[in-house]
């Protein structure tokens, strides 16, 4: 499974979330679970109205979704776990040390991934435990990998955020279906 966290699990998760979805079936692996929790839950809120609005411009139907906090079981069970922001990995860190090597802010994993090539039949974790090799001891993302939380902006932040989502989604599916 991929679980992919943000803060409050209504904004830019649910977007990639339903992003991940959408180019993975689209790529011949539908049967892929894909999942989102937040750092914080926002009360069990479904999708910002703006995040729904945006995926459909950009072709991608928003699913049926109800926040959730994030929670150890959910680390541990994920074979990759995607962060929006350094917080957020941190926030992983503290849940389940096991998951460190696993989870990654997507921006980060598009860019590392491209280096260490195509999953080529290899486990989701396995893929990934050959990327974390890519990382510094730090496990520091960059600031430019990260998508800021658009809650409370404009449309127009939303859909920059899309753009800029959907660009690392596609780099990130194409290593895994490759």
């Amino acid at each position: 499974m991929i679980l992919v966290i943000c803060t409050g699990n209504i904004c830019r998760s649910p977007m990639v979330e339903a992003m991940l979805r959408h180019h993975l079936a689209a790529a011949g692996l539908a049967d892929w679970p894909v999942a989102s929790a937040g750092t914080i839950g926002w009360g069990q809120a479904g999708m910002t109205a703006e995040s729904a609005e945006v995926l459909g411009e950009h072709g991608i139907a928003a699913h049926d979704h109800t926040s959730r906090k994030m929670t150890a079981a959910m680390l541990d069970e994920a074979d990759l776990v995607l962060g929006m922001t350094r917080e957020h990995m941190w926030s992983v860190g503290a849940h389940s040390a096991a998951a460190a090597e696993r989870s990654f802010v997507l921006g980060e994993l598009a860019r590392l991934g491209a280096d260490a090539g195509p999953r080529d039949g290899r486990s989701l974790r396995e893929w990934a435990a050959d990327v974390d090799k890519l990382r510094d001891e730090r496990r520091m993302s960059r600031a430019g990998d990260e998508l800021a939380d658009p809650l409370g902006e404009p449309i127009e932040t939303y859909r920059k955020l899309a753009v800029r989502a959907e660009d690392q989604v596609r780099r990130l599916v194409a290593l895994l279906a490759g």
